[in-house]
């Protein structure tokens, strides 16, 4: 039994006993979940290390994690919504609108009970064994009752000049370092690696006028410049079990849809849903094929990465960081797109999927951004970039046009909210929640109602809508008012590389040989430079702006050539981009609203909040053009 305990620690009237449409009141519970995997098991060999974990008296590795749920009290849920917390936090509340202070005091909110009202019942499992809150405890693989050395890499790009830097994937310090690694620099990372001269850098800072041998950091005699990309590779003692993290997941979800006494009835299916990182750690659980329990029954009936792109991740090899972004490994690695093609650099014939045995519905949504990052028309373009990949009809894909990876930001701003950085333009403001929204009632409809979503709208080679970034660049540089750029060929990017010779057995060599990139393609321009394809909301389409995914770096922190991770552009201060005056904006508006809820991209619901959403920016579009006089420059 893949589940050998669980206690329920807490459960409390949730919203107040608020009640949402015809389910009621809803509950809160807490969990404390003891997990015991036989790794013996045909089903859990693909999990690295799992074959050198410590066993208990029956001969299973144990670990424990938590887990919450939220369901209406006294009525069968619609279905189960898996939260995949994103380094230990929820991200499913997100759909709810939140409110400002409620995501001061809670990390489940309420805001307008959009997942209660359409009968979700949430669940959000512990996965990570280096995050705080929603978390997984698991043991270390041991060699002859030994810890395990190897090798850990952390990739930093500082965006001013530093004498020392923390040593953190991510800026999760996850392996401590023994004194021991190898540095390199590069100015992007598309070049090749340079290493830095051991005699000019080492571990530890000066700190208070006195030397700190403190690992977790790094001292360069010259100092770290601005806009560098440095790496770092270093050795390590203690290898936890990673991928115990996947099938926790796994039968958290199966216990939850078949044994968990629900009272008044189980959901009948089960969506998994996870943003950004956790989006990849779904493509990552797909491909091992864990999508049947010990028991063989099938776990998710639809799955939701969103904003994942066309990556993989950390989630399953020796010294993995789940917490990983950039830097080359694995789970960036091809297959890409989940029906089975050829690689045209490594000769491999493979899809995501092949390994399901119970296949799940695919429901991919990226925003620009995860294009301009380089991946995401992976999923959905050969590896050669010449020609468009089919999905199957149990798959969709949703590019949701001119929007940011983190949803877009009020009020207008150009510094970046966690790092304080200043970036190029003004940040994206387009918010794609509605589209996300109407995603997840169409996903319910498909498998409670057998009522197909609307097609799949993402940029194709065939109609000239999928092109390379630089010829999308081209474009700007025509254009006075951008007088900032990145250079298409300092952008990220996957890679073709040599991991080492044991990396099909979860050992990798650090840092990856770069022996051939992938094409990275991006979504043509209109005449107005917004997206021509994909899903376009009132903003992009009429238009009212400028909007993108991708802004450059600012000069003030090095690497302008390049973009700023997770951001885009809005711009409103350029004539020519938005109707004349506020009664032919909300016409256009109400018209390209009721398209997009004809075509069932937008529900009905959210009729006013895409109206209104449009109609600020509009707002904010006149004031900006009114303030900047043809003297002033962008």
């Amino acid at each position: 039994m893949a589940i050998s305990q669980i206690i329920c620690k807490s459960s409390q009237k949730y919203a107040k006993s608020e009640s949402f449409a015809t389910y009621g009141e809803f509950v809160a519970e807490e969990f404390d979940v003891t997990y015991a995997i036989d790794p013996q098991s045909p089903i859990n060999t693909g999990i690295v290390d799992l074959d050198k974990a410590p066993l208990n008296d029956d001969g299973l590795v144990e670990c424990k994690g938590n887990v919450r749920l939220i369901r209406p009290r006294a009525q069968c849920p619609a279905a189960l919504f898996v939260d995949v917390p994103n380094r230990g936090r929820p991200t499913a509340f997100s759909f709810n609108r939140p409110k400002a202070h409620e995501l001061q005091t809670t990390s489940s909110p309420v805001g307008d009970g959009f997942l209660f009202r359409h009968g979700f019942a949430v669940l959000t499992v512990g996965w990570q064994f280096d995050a705080e809150g929603m978390t997984l405890d698991v043991p270390n693989a041991r060699v002859d009752s030994r810890e395990i050395t190897g090798n850990a890499i952390c990739q930093m790009q500082p965006g001013r000049d530093l004498n020392s830097l923390f040593v953190g994937q991510g800026g999760i310090p996850t392996y401590q370092a023994t004194g021991r690694g190898r540095l390199f620099q590069r100015p992007n990372s598309q070049t090749p690696h340079e290493e830095v001269d051991p005699g000019h850098w080492r571990f530890g800072r000066l700190r208070d006028g006195s030397w700190d041998d403190n690992t977790s950091f790094i001292t360069h005699d010259h100092g770290f410049k601005k806009g560098m990309v440095y790496t770092l590779v270093y050795e390590t003692q203690g290898a936890p079990i990673v991928g115990v993290g996947l099938l926790a997941m796994r039968e958290a979800v199966s216990y939850f849809k078949y044994d968990f006494d629900w009272t008044h009835g189980r959901p009948a299916y089960s969506i998994g849903y996870g943003a950004s990182q956790t989006g990849r750690f779904l493509r990552h659980f797909l491909y091992e094929g864990l999508n049947e329990d010990e028991r063989s029954r099938k776990v998710f009936d639809a799955v939701m990465p969103h904003i994942a792109g066309g990556q993989r991740g950390d989630f399953n090899h020796r010294f993995a960081q789940p917490g990983s972004m950039g830097v080359p490994g694995p789970g960036q690695q091809f297959p890409f797109a989940s029906s089975k093609t050829e690689d045209a650099l490594s000769g491999l014939n493979a899809g995501l999927l092949d390994r399901c045995k119970s296949r799940p519905k695919l429901i991919s949504t990226n925003t620009s951004w995860e294009y301009w990052r380089g991946d995401a028309a992976l999923i959905h373009v050969s590896t050669d970039g010449k020609h468009d990949v089919a999905h199957s009809e149990d798959e969709r894909i949703y590019m949701f046009a001119g929007t940011q990876h983190v949803n877009g930001i009020l009020p207008l701003t150009d510094k970046l909210l966690l790092l304080g950085e200043r970036v190029s333009y003004t940040l994206n403001c387009v918010s794609y929640l509605p589209l996300i929204r109407a995603v997840l009632v169409n996903t319910l409809n498909w498998l409670r109602d057998n009522i197909p979503p609307p097609e799949s709208q993402y940029p194709k080679i065939q109609d000239n809508t999928l092109v390379t970034r630089k010829e999308v660049l081209e474009r700007f540089v025509e254009h006075e008012d951008f007088p900032v750029l990145p250079n298409a060929d300092s952008l990220t990017g996957l890679w073709y590389t040599d991991l080492g010779p044991e990396v099909n057995d979860g050992i990798c060599d650090h840092p990856a040989k770069l022996l051939n990139g992938y094409p990275a393609m991006v979504s043509n321009v209109d005449r107005h430079l917004n997206e021509s394809a994909g899903l376009r909301l009132p903003e992009v389409s009429i238009p009212i702006g400028i909007h993108s995914g991708w802004n450059p770096r600012h000069s003030e922190h090095g690497g302008s050539d390049q973009t700023a991770t997770f951001v885009g552009f809005s711009r409103f201060d350029i004539a020519g981009t938005l109707p004349e005056h506020q009664a032919q904006a909300r016409h256009l508006v109400e018209q390209a609203t009721d398209e997009l809820i004809k075509a069932r991209y937008v529900l009905d619901e959210d009729r006013q909040l895409v109206i209104d959403n449009a109609m600020k920016r509009f707002k904010i579009a006149e004031s900006s053009l009114t303030a900047r006089s043809p003297a002033q420059s962008p």
